[in-house]
This record gives structure tokens, sequence and C-alpha cells, in this order.
């Protein structure tokens, strides 16, 4: 009798000790919230919460997080749906929101080799879900509509000729994701792309297209990657030494065009060091270090140009350079891109122009042409495979044609 007393005592201690750290862990984050946002100021020049963010990185997000609700939304009584508001915002600030998104990341990653933001494939290669479950797919479905792909191509057209007639050549540059060049490497259960897809057949067509220039990206990305690194694999941007063999097509041609004898002299040589990618990055597991070495452009060569930052907003520009005419540069240039155009910019395309101006990356197709009046003779467009905005943006000035 004396024995089960004490097994029993033992299990109520246990019994109480469990109920009372579960109802501690579910408090403190809660006291935590309140306090760093009652005494924000003061919190974050504590020691030990800079060491915490020292530690614990913040979880990159694809949206804003939830702001504080400025008003009353509805009716009086329409608390629920005002407290759902206020129920997001303070959620999106809970105490160690990152710390418990991290660590069952890293738990998902260690236990089954998946996680709910990326694809982990062979090779330690990281895929964005994003781009593989919703905006590639977006792309598919718009262009599987009857006449979309010919409403782009028509588009494209218009778009050139209208800036012809202004006296700028356009020249169009389309990346492509790494698995149309790396295929079967993703989990089985992942969707699947490859060169049978709707965009790829776009893509073909445009290339074979007379009225339009379109830099051949997948002849020239097969050739370089016999011998050079093409993509990241735990980053979705193609590397510089891509951007580069890219950078120096556009250039050669321009140069033949003109007639000139100027041509890339660049010299592509890399180096591997540690590189944390944007899918690395963006997967938030708990113990992910810049552990993995990825191919990064030597900047072995002096640059021509100093540029002036610009206020994108106001300007409709990112930068510009100076004007240099007494060099045997190529005509001024613009180029109008994403982050895929920023490796061509690290891979020194502006010192080939006279002057160089960068168009802001937000800005819709329709604002370009009046963007660059008077200030280039060629424009260098980069659109991504999964940017729809800007295809659906042709396809509109197509169905005008």
């Amino acid at each position: 009798m004396r024995r089960k007393a004490h097994l029993f005592a033992y299990r109520s201690r246990f019994q109480l000790f469990f109920v009372t750290l579960f109802l501690l862990l579910s408090i403190v984050p809660l006291m935590a919230t309140i306090i760093s946002i009652w005494k924000q100021d003061r919190i974050e020049s504590n020691p030990i919460v800079q060491w915490y963010h020292s530690v614990v990185q913040p979880v990159q997000e694809l949206r804003p997080l939830i702001t504080f609700p400025q008003s009353w939304e509805g009716r009086w009584y329409d608390s629920d749906k005002n407290y759902h508001r206020f129920e997001k915002w303070f959620g999106d600030r809970l105490a160690f929101r990152d710390l418990m998104i991290r660590s069952k990341n890293e738990l998902d990653y260690r236990l089954f080799r998946s996680s709910s933001r990326v694809y982990f494939a062979s090779g330690k290669e990281i895929y964005g879900r994003h781009l593989l479950d919703i905006e590639l797919p977006a792309v598919e479905n718009f262009l599987t509509t009857p006449g979309n792909a010919d409403y782009v191509r028509r588009g494209m057209i218009s778009f050139t000729q209208a800036l012809k007639a202004e006296g700028v050549t356009v020249l169009f540059v389309t990346p492509l994701q790494k698995e149309y060049f790396w295929p079967n490497r993703l989990p089985f259960f992942a969707p699947k792309l490859d060169r049978s897809s709707q965009f790829f057949s776009l893509y073909t067509q445009l290339n074979n297209e007379p009225q339009l220039n379109v830099v051949d990206v997948v002849g020239i990305l097969d050739k370089l990657q016999v011998t050079t690194p093409t993509f990241y694999r735990q980053d979705f941007h193609w590397t510089n030494m891509s951007a580069m063999a890219v950078s120096k097509d556009i250039v050669d041609t321009i140069a033949r065009w003109e007639g000139s004898s100027l041509s890339w002299s660049h010299p592509m040589d890399y180096s591997l060091k540690p590189y944390a990618g944007s899918d690395a990055r963006f997967s938030a597991r708990l113990f992910a270090r810049d552990s993995v070495f990825e191919p990064q452009l030597n900047h072995a060569w002096a640059d021509v140009h100093e540029k002036t930052p610009m206020d994108a907003s106001k300007t409709g520009l990112e930068f510009e350079t100076n004007a240099i005419t007494d060099k045997g540069l190529l005509p001024s240039a613009c180029m109008f891109g994403n982050s895929f155009s920023d490796g061509m910019l690290e891979a020194g395309i502006a010192d080939y122009f006279e002057s160089f101006t960068k168009l802001d990356r937000t800005r819709d197709m329709s604002e370009i042409p009046a963007l660059i009046r008077g200030r280039c003779k060629y424009l260098i467009v980069q659109i991504l495979d999964l940017q729809i905005q800007h295809w659906a943006a042709f396809q509109r000035r197509g169905l005008g044609s």
C-alpha cells in the first residue's frame, strides 16, 4: 500500500509539473509580447534580446505583416470582424514567433525532408514552393487560354514597332527557371515543369519571330552549363556568369549592328564562396547557415562609369550613369528588369555603352516608352517566365493592335 501511495504521489507531482510547464510555455510568449509592445525601446536595447535576435533571424515573408487596426470597421457591434483584425496583428508580433516557425521548419526538414515553404531536392538544392505551386502554374494557365500566346507575340511586336518609330531598338531577354535546365531533380511529389510547357512553346515562337529581337537565353545557357555553373543551388536566380554570358551576347550583337569593333572583354572568372541563397533563407530553418559554397563572379575589371542613384518612385529610374562619348563605346542604352537584370549589371554590361539608365522595376510595361524618351538608342527588356503581369500587359496590347 505504501508503495502504491508513493507511486500515486510521484504521478500527481509529475502531472502537476507538466501542467505548470505547459501553462508557463503558453503564458511566456503572451507576456513577452505585451512587454515588447509596451516597452519596445527598452526591450530592443537589452543584451539578452540582442543576443536572441543575432541567433534567431527574422523569418522572410511573402506578405507584409499586419498593421495595427486604425479604425473600427463596420457597425458598432461588429466586434468579431474587428477582433479578427486585432488577432492577426497580435499574431504577427507574438514573441518567439520566429523561433517557433524556424523550429517547426527544422523538425520538418530533419524528420521528413519536407517544408511548407520550399522543396528540398538532391544535391542540397532548394526550390521555392511559391514559384512552383503558384506563379509558374499561373503563367501556364494564362497561356493555355486560346489566343493568349499569339496576343502576347502581337503585343511585343506592337511595342517594338512603336519604339522603333522613336529611334529606339528593343532587345528582349527572357530568363527561364532552372527547372528547364535541371530536370528530374525535384522530389517526386513536386510539380514538374519541362520544355513541353506552354511557356517554352511561347519562348520558341518569340525566338523565331523575325520582327522581334529576342536573346536566345536557353541556347546560351545550354552551352555554358557544360563548363560553368548557370544557376545557384539554393537560390532561384541565375549565376552572374550566366548573366555575363547573356550580356556578352547583347553587347556583341549591338556592336555588330553598329558596325563597331567593340567586343566583350570582361573575364568570366569565379570562385566558390559560402552563400545563403534566397530559397535557403526563405526555408526558415533554425540551424541553416552559410554552409553551401556557391560560385561568385570575381569583379576583375575597372568600372567605366559613375552611377547616380535616383528616387525610383518619383523619377521612374533606379540610376543613371555619366556620359562618355570619346572612348568608342556603343550608343546609350536603357534597361528594364528585375533581380535577374541586376546580375547583368554586376557582370558589367553598362561599361560598354556611352551611358546607361536602369528603369524602375516596379513600373508597368505601358510606362516604359515615356520613361526612356530621349535617353537611349537601345532598350533591353528583361522579363522572367513567371512575371505574368508583363505577359498580360503585352496580351492586352496585342488585343488592341
